[in-house]
């Protein structure tokens, strides 16, 4: 290439405009001009400074839609899309390049090349190709990847492909070839695998060769594309100034202008907007460079398809230096001095990746092509290899590092003749060639040292920079490239060798493989250090003077002689080897012991070969180590030992070397082995030499006992000495067993270990260790039973947990090899103690409270291991384990969910493995075991295992085991029989006859109840667990259930026994302990009765003729129905026993039969109960009741009835108690329904029913109480038919109500039957009275004394609260009969009498009790209003009746579950419930007594409420409990759709969660209104600060809007009569939205005004009073009213009203000249609203008397305030 002509520039602006780089094509080749030699002594003369402009960016292309004029041809759409695309904002591009795809490329490619949108988009490819090269190169990373996409789509369009081509061959200007095709190919070449993987596809349509062979990138079009990456390589923001040009005007800048005149102009928003999106600039610059190198190599395969091979056209490129800093990760490259150029690979290893990539590619394919760039590749390679820090570049590079050492092995000269400074400074001057490059160079080879071999010593240093593994292979390559010369030179000491072996030991000493794995690491630094050891000693053999200078001795040019560099040899072999003996021994190198032993003996074969001096020297070396013992792992002699054999051949000289001293090592550490446990060496010594001899026999096996001398050694040392070489080692005798292959030998050795170990019991886990090795002799046996008693002894104490875990895991381990230690006899004894410890346990288990676990779990674990290892146990032997195992895998784990799984899991593991043998036999006796086992389960009350876990138990599928409840568990149906008749057949009670009127009398019953019964864990006697068990199992399987009628009769008196339990839980009934759960009996309930109307609900239609014909005829039915086998036997069984049980079971069959009777039916039924009336009058009794009540009316039942009550009319007093009560019985049973259309009796016939009834009682005769019981009974449904016949028959009716009024209790359950028919009766005289006048004027003369009866029965405190529901039922009727009391039986005393009726346990006797409650708190405060009024000495005090007050102190104890319930999905003790509604009506109750209370009253209220504390002591803890405010606000209760203003306790449900909830939401809305005051005062002194921000926060959102409200209606309708209304020159106004009032009083036209404004918590905190205008008033008598106003509203719980009240009146009567009390300047009392009327004497002040006592009080004397003399 010719020479050009020195620029004229100056050398530092040639480097100035080097470094910019600013913008455009850098030139192909560097112009550089020959620079003239400077003369020795001639200065430099100063180089003159030139102008350079600076780059003017290129001018925005205009757009082709405007150009084109292809806006007037394009869509408008699709004009608005392209318009888009030309936006900054990248979301604004974004969203057009979607549009463009999905709504006219995807459109276009449905519809075909003839649609409209083809032909648009074929018109609009020029504006794509103008707008596509911005975003192939775009910042964000989504828009590349639409963009991409996009264009592999729009180019699938065959008319787009075709306009591309021709517009890429004809119409394309070159520039516009180069900006599209340059950054398509960046597309395909991006960072991102995503984006890369979508350009290749379009790419790769135009690159690959189409059908004629040929392909659209010509090789012009190659070059264009070759000189835009050139352009982004170097100059990637000049590339991108390119293709986004800036605007060519700038907007005016917009800002703000400061009063002192500065303008600060206003970010633009583009550059915000960049800040967000774009990358930065250094990130921009590696993305471009990194798509350009991958290009390149892209482009390089392309011109070699094309042939070509030269790279002249890229000279500029691959010379430039600048360029090949892409591979150097510093941020100033080596060989450019200059500090202001910085490199373009720092920071970004993805450049420098592609770059090495790159390279590699180059070296391989372009191997002659490169040569000419020899000379600053060297020097680049070499110093940008060994510096490198990423660990994925290191990986690319270490591959074209090598081919490039390999094919140029003079670059290590070329680069440290390399000169930076001189290059940069004469680069552009002067243009020498090769030839003169390589004279200079050779002539300076032997003065210039290396700094790329220091930096390769550098790079040993740090352990091949972090890349051990793919490093260490690499040095010996690189090694043998590096002339001696160089490494000479390159030597700081003068001695070269050991520079490089100090460097390459650096790695150990710097700790640079220390890693989580360091063994491959360390043997890649073994292997690559005695590799460059051995090729160094090749070169110091190979006797050259520049090998010799590797010595250190050559200097001045001469050469070292042979026995310098032997001697240098020799040293180096000597140290080099002690020291990776000493590194290996001290662990600092971790390497493999077999790979350090294959290593050096790999090592030791190659110095044989080279020479025998080396072999010995460095044999010398190792021996002398080996045989001095004193390294710390007791296996790297051994292994190593054990490779040298290995490894050398057997005759040669190594071998034999290495059997002398394996021979000796063996005999030098047996006997320091034996020297030892001789003496008296601690144990540390011991196990030290044991461990040797360990190693030895484990490395070289049962080699060594082949020779004798050794062999008697080692047996006599074990034998003698055994029980310490077990103390220091165990390992020892497993291995002398497992090698010394003499079995009387090893068996002498156990023996005498045992007898060691039986006294020394701690030494027991060291001989099991022995065992656990698995590699000692299987034959080992005791002798005797050495052992037998010592474990037997500790396997009782394991078992009864006596002893710490360490000592039951030794148990553990010794019963898996028991073999070894027990005999025969010891491991029976074992056995047996095991079985018995399993079987004790699992009934601690069953049978006792809270019985841990613990036991158990040892227990199981011992069986599993004794059963799981002992192959010899007997079936007798299974059988006596294997059923408590059964029981503890299946039935505990129902039983108890807390039981850990790993226990089940063990048991049901033992119980698998042993019946999973082939023993039929074995199986059928343990599943016989077994389920008998389970059936006294099943019965057993005592068991914490319910029946229904049984069942749940055959639910499961266990392996030997079929369970079928019905035949295997259940009792058979004659012991159910049997167990039935065991128990009571009468009710509990007799207050139940109320309930059921086919229950007889007392006197009737025989034994209620039985005792002795035992209980299960939930109450249930043996009868109730076995039958609630069989409703369960028949309720999940009603197949069965039709199978088996019987079980129904037990079901169904199952059933009526729960239903007694409920309704009298406090009578002790035998069957059900007295913690038996209500909910669990109403579950019973609702099972029984889903049962039974499923099995009674399909009988065909001939059931009923069926049923009594078999019944009347007294034979066995034929009937192949179960249905009516089954009601014949029900019957049967009634007529023979004829007891109250009976007889409700077969009324409720009947009640289910009768749903679908007929009167046929009926009157055959009728039939049969005449035919029982004397074997069966029970029955007889039931029969007719179910008749009367379910089945249509039978024809003769009319007739039935009169023939009764003839009966009765016959029968005289004297059988009024048998014969009588017997057809009082019957006649009331046949009595129709009172709303239906039968008629019970003829007129007559009823008067005379009534007049036999008082013969009855007016006879001489004792008439015992079952015959008045019975009266009012049959007289409720006389009375109807009675009301219009006049007589003395309603005086004898009302005698008989008022008689057992006075002889009957609540507290008496035997009179509540007596008690609630003659309340009954009451109310059905009250109902009659209404209509009918002749009756009601009977009634209204006795009508008070009944009603006084009736309130005294129900004022009287029951002491008695448990709950009964005859009793509730008697409390209801009582209340109903009083609910309208006349006003002369209730008074003052009437709240505290009933207030004991909110604590019932009904609801209804609460609600009613309510009602009434709330009359008689009216009548209360009515009654202390009056009082009050009338009292001048302050004696009378408005109580609050304590029996209230002690409701309202007490706790709630909301039950479990309330707080998680949903509203009113809940299942709770409804008794609990109605608690917690009685205690919240107790305080509706308290606020119903301030309704229309005076000041004074409510005052004296409110004081008593303050004095006790009720509010915050007991009103908010049980309130806010209930409303769930103590849990956190997210939790409380919301209230948002509810109105808490109301509530209507008509429609309050206590069973509902919600509805209590509601009902509290309204208390404490009542608090607030009525006493604010003590709410506040709580609020004051709650230190609990989120729980006060969340009732603040409560109470304003839910509660204060509704206050205010009502607070500013009752202002704003304010009674007419009161003084807001009366009062002239009075304005009220009221504001509602901003909850103000204002008050204005006008005098003489000046406005007094005052007003007051509620908080939007009100009452919580105080409101806000304003005296807007104060006219005529002095400021203390202002402030006294303002004052007044204030203590009424926020003290004395007034209402707004009362406070403007009481200001209307100050402010009224002071206009009138009334004096104000000279204590609180007020004229109306605060207190009381009375005057001030009390003057004194001498000063003639006048005082209010209540200041006037507080005076007195506080002051201790009776003095006026003002003159001081004595008033009284």
């Amino acid at each position: 290439m010719p020479k050009n002509t020195k620029s004229s520039a100056t050398s530092g602006t040639r480097k100035k405009n080097a470094r910019k780089a600013a913008v455009g094509v850098p030139p192909p080749e560097v112009s550089v001009v020959a620079k003239q030699k400077k003369q020795k002594g001639q200065k430099k003369e100063p180089r003159k400074k030139v102008y350079i402009p600076p780059f003017k960016p290129a001018p925005p292309q205009p757009d082709p839609l405007d150009t084109l004029g292809l806006i007037h041809r394009l869509p408008p759409e699709l004009v608005v899309i392209l318009r888009s695309l030309g936006k900054k904002d990248p979301v604004t591009k974004g969203r057009a390049l979607e549009e463009l795809q999905s709504k006219w490329i995807d459109e276009s490619s449905r519809k075909g090349d003839e649609s409209e949108e083809c032909d648009a988009l074929v018109t609009m490819l020029p504006v794509w190709f103008h707008r596509a090269p911005v975003f192939f190169t775009h910042p964000v990373r989504r828009i590349r990847l639409l963009a991409a996409a996009l264009h592999f789509s729009y180019l699938r369009i065959p008319a787009v492909r075709d306009a591309t081509t021709f517009f890429l061959r004809e119409t394309a200007t070159s520039e516009q070839i180069e900006t599209l095709m340059g950054t398509w190919c960046l597309l395909a070449h991006d960072v991102d695998r995503q984006v890369s993987l979508q350009g290749q596809r379009s790419w790769s349509s135009i690159t690959s060769p189409g059908v004629d062979g040929e392909t659209l990138v010509n090789l012009e079009m190659l070059a264009s594309i070759m000189e835009f990456l050139q352009r982004t390589l170097l100059d990637p923001a000049g590339v991108h100034l390119y293709l986004n040009p800036p605007a060519p005007v700038a907007a005016p800048i917009s800002g703000i202008k400061k009063p002192g005149g500065k303008f600060i102009p206003a970010a633009p928003k583009e550059e915000l907007e960049s800040k967000v999106n774009e990358e930065s600039d250094l990130d921009r610059n590696a993305r471009l460079r990194f798509g350009a190198l991958s290009a390149f190599r892209w482009l390089f395969d392309a011109r070699l398809a094309s042939k070509i091979i030269s790279l002249d056209d890229l000279s500029g490129l691959l010379s430039n230096p600048l360029f090949w800093t892409s591979l150097y990760c510093g941020e100033h490259a080596p060989w450019i001095p200059d500090p202001e150029i910085h490199g373009l690979g720092h920071g970004q290893p993805q450049v420098r990746q592609a770059t090495w990539a790159l390279l590699s590619m180059l070296l391989q394919r372009y191997k002659g092509a490169i040569e000419p760039f020899i000379p600053i590749l060297s020097v680049v390679l070499l110093r940008s290899a060994w510096v490198e820090t990423d660990s994925g570049v290191r990986n690319a590079l270490f591959q074209p590092v090598l081919i490039f050492l390999k094919e140029f092995p003079n670059a290590w000269i070329l680069e440290g003749a390399y000169d930076a400074d001189k290059q940069h400074e004469d680069g552009d001057d002067s243009d020498s060639d090769s030839e003169e490059f390589e004279t200079k160079t050779t002539s300076t080879r032997k003065e210039h040292s290396s700094e790329a071999y220091r930096e390769f010593l550098q790079f040993l240093e740090l352990g091949c920079a972090g890349s051990p593994i793919s490093g260490y292979p690499t040095v010996l390559v690189a090694l043998s490239t590096i002339p001696s010369s160089v490494i000479a030179a390159s030597s700081r000491t003068g001695m070269p060798l050991d520079d490089f072996f100090t460097s390459f030991w650096a790695a150990i000493d710097g700790h640079a493989l220390s890693s989580l794995e360091r063994k491959v690491p360390s043997a890649s630094f073994l292997s690559s250090l005695l590799e460059c050891l051995v090729f160094f000693l090749r070169r110091l053999l190979g006797g050259s003077q520049d090998h010799g200078a590797l010595s250190g001795s050559v200097s001045d040019g001469l050469v070292s002689n042979n026995t310098r560099l032997q001697d240098v040899a020799d040293e180096l072999v000597r140290s080099q080897f002690t020291r990776i003996w000493q590194e290996v021994k001290a662990r600092r190198l971790r390497a493999d012991e077999n790979d350090v032993g294959k290593l050096i003996a790999s090592s030791l074969l190659s110095l044989h070969r080279m020479n025998i001096d080396f072999f010995t020297t460095a044999w010398d070396t190792v021996s002398s180590a080996i045989l001095s013992q004193d390294d710390e792992s007791l296996s790297l002699i051994p292994t190593v030992l054990r490779t040298f054999v290995d490894t050398f051949e057997t005759t040669d000289l190594p071998a034999d070397v290495t059997r002398t001293l394996v021979s000796k090592y063996v005999q030098e550490t047996v006997g320091n082995c034996e020297t030892v446990l001789a003496s008296d060496t601690t144990s540390a010594g011991v196990s030290k030499n044991i461990g040797m001899v360990i190693t030895l026999m484990e490395t070289f096996g049962s080699h060594l006992f082949q020779h004798t001398d050794f062999a008697v050694r080692m047996d006599n040392m074990f034998v003698n000495n055994a029980l310490r070489i077990l103390q220091a080692s165990p390992q020892a005798i497993s291995a002398f067993m497992s090698r010394r292959n003499d079995e009387d030998l090893c068996v002498e050795l156990w023996h005498v270990l045992l007898v060691d170990v039986s006294q020394q019991i701690d030494m027991l886990s060291s001989l099991l260790d022995v065992i656990d090795t698995e590699i000692c002799p299987k034959y080992l046996r005791p002798e005797d039973g050495e052992l037998d008693d010592v474990i037997e002894h500790l396997f009782i104490e394991v078992l009864n947990g006596t002893i710490l875990t360490s000592r039951s895991d030794l148990v553990k381990r010794l019963i898996q090899v028991q073999d070894f230690f027990l005999s025969e006899n010891g491991q029976d004894i074992l056995f047996q103690t095991l079985v018995s410890s399993l079987s004790s346990t699992v009934d601690d288990i069953l049978y006792t409270t809270n019985a841990p676990f613990t036991a158990l779990a040892t227990v199981i674990e011992f069986t599993r291991i004794m059963l799981s290892k002992n192959h010899k146990l007997t079936s007798d032997s299974l059988v006596s384990v294997l059923p408590n195992v059964f029981i503890v895998g299946y039935l505990l784990s129902v039983t108890f969910p807390t039981l850990e799984t790993p226990i089940i899991d063990a048991a049901r593991g033992v119980w698998n493995l042993c019946v999973s043998k082939p023993d039929n036999g074995l199986q059928d006796v343990l599943s016989g075991i077994i389920k008998e086992k389970l059936k006294e389960l099943f019965q057993d009350c005592s068991t914490y295992t319910r029946p229904e876990d049984i069942l749940t138990l055959s639910g499961h599928k266990s392996k030997g085991v079929v369970i079928t409840p019905l035949a295997d568990v259940f009792p058979t149906p004659g012991e159910f029989n049997a167990m039935i008749n065991s128990l009571p057949s009468d009710p509990p009670d007799p207050s139940l006859a109320f309930i059921e009127s086919i229950i007889p009398a007392i006197s009737e019953f025989e034994n209620p109840t039985v005792s002795g019964l035992e209980f299960d864990s939930r109450g249930y006697s043996a009868y109730i667990r076995v039958t609630s068990a069989l409703l369960a199992y028949l309720g999940d399987n009603r197949s069965i259930a039709k199978e088996n009628m019987w079980a129904l009769r037990h079901i169904l008196t199952l059933g009526q026994y729960a239903n007694d339990a409920l309704r009298v839980p406090a009578t002790p009934s035998g069957l059900f302990g007295p913690d038996v759960s209500q909910l669990e009996l109403r579950r019973l309930l609702g099972k029984v009765h889903q049962l039974s109307t499923y099995l009674l609900s399909t009988g065909d239609d001939g059931l009923h003729s069926q049923v009594t014909s078999a019944c009347i005829s007294n034979r066995a039915t034929t009937s192949s129905d179960a249905l009516v086998s089954f009601v014949v036997d029900i019957v049967n069984h009634a007529k023979r026993e004829d007891a109250v049980r009976d007889a409700l079971v077969l009324r409720s069959v009947l009640k289910h039969l009768f749903a679908s009777a007929s009167k046929t039916d009926s009157d055959q039924w009728l039939d049969l109960a005449r035919r029982l009336e004397k074997t069966a009058p029970q029955t007889t009794v039931a029969i007719l009741s179910s008749i009367t009540e379910f089945a249509p009316e039978p024809s003769r039942m009319d007739r039935y009835r009169n023939e009764i009550a003839s009966d009765i009319l016959g029968a005289p007093a004297s059988r009024a108690n048998t014969t009588g009560v017997v057809l009082l019985r019957r006649l009331a049973a046949t009595a129709p329904d009172s709303e239906s259309d039968v008629v019970f009796l003829p007129q007559q016939r009823a008067v005379n029913v009534v007049k036999t009834c008082q013969t009855w009682i007016s006879s001489d005769e004792d008439i015992d109480e079952d015959v008045e019981s019975m009266m009012p009974l049959l007289f409720i449904h006389l009375s109807p038919i009675l009301q219009n016949v006049a007589g003395n028959h309603w005086e004898f009716i009302f005698d008989v109500v008022e008689n057992n009024l006075e002889t009957c209790s609540f507290a008496d359950s035997a009179t509540l039957t007596m008690l609630g028919r003659s309340l009954r009766l009451i109310l059905t005289i009250q109902d009659l009275v209404l209509t009918n006048k002749p009756l009601r004027a009977s009634w209204d003369g006795r009508k008070e004394s009944i009603l006084a009866l009736v309130k005294n029965l129900v004022s009287m405190k029951l002491d008695n609260t448990d709950r009964s529901e005859p009793r509730s039922l008697c409390r209801e009727l009582a209340l109903a009969v009083i609910q309208e009391l006349p006003n002369a039986l209730m008074n003052e005393k009437t709240l505290p009498e009933m207030c004991h009726l909110l604590t019932d346990p009904s609801y209804e006797v609460q609600r009613m009790g309510y009602n009434l409650l709330r009359k008689a708190a009216r009548k209360r405060t009515e009654y202390f209003v009056i009082e009050s009024a009338v009292d001048t000495e302050d004696n009378v005090n408005a109580e609050i009746p304590t029996e209230l007050l002690a409701i309202l102190q007490s706790n709630l104890a909301l039950v479990e579950g309330f707080h998680d319930s949903e509203s009113d999905n809940v299942e709770m003790d409804l008794s609990e419930l109605y608690a917690v509604s009685g205690y919240l009506l107790a305080w509706m109750i308290m606020f119903d007594l301030f309704i229309d209370a005076s000041i004074k009253v409510r005052s004296q209220y409110f004081n008593r409420m303050r004095s006790l504390g009720i509010i915050g002591d007991f009103f908010i803890p049980n309130v806010f409990d209930v409303l769930d405010l103590f849990s956190g606000k997210k939790k409380a209760f919301k209230l948002d759709i509810w109105a808490v203003d109301d509530f209507f306790i008509e429609h309050f449900e206590p069973e509902s969660v919600l509805s209590l909830r509601l009902l509290a939401a309204h208390i404490y809305h009542r608090a607030l209104l009525t006493v604010p005051a003590l709410i506040r005062s709580w609020i004051s002194d709650c230190s609990d600060r989120q729980l006060l921000s969340r009732v603040v926060d409560y109470t304003a959102s839910y509660f204060s809007p509704g206050i205010i409200r009502a607070e500013l209606a009752q202002v704003r309708q304010a009674d007419p009569s009161s003084e807001l209304h009366t009062t002239e020159n009075l304005v009220i106004k009221v504001s509602p939205s901003a909850g103000e009032v204002t008050a204005s009083y006008t005098v003489d036209d000046q406005v007094l005004e005052l007003s007051l404004r509620l908080p939007n918590d009100w009452p919580l905190h105080r409101l806000d009073i304003r005296d807007t205008k104060m006219v005529g008033v002095s400021e203390d008598r202002w402030r006294a009213w303002v004052l007044g106003v204030q203590q009424i509203v926020w003290q004395q719980n007034g209402r707004i009203v009362d406070g403007l009240t009481v200001f209307t009146k100050n402010v009224t009567l002071h206009f009138a000249g009334q004096v104000e009390c000279a204590i609180c300047y007020s004229i109306i009392s605060v207190m009381d609203s009375s005057l001030p009327q009390k003057p004194c004497k001498t000063c003639k002040n006048r005082f209010h008397a209540s200041c006037l006592y507080k005076w007195f009080k506080s002051s201790h004397s009776s003095s006026c305030p003002l003159c001081r003399s004595d008033i009284l």
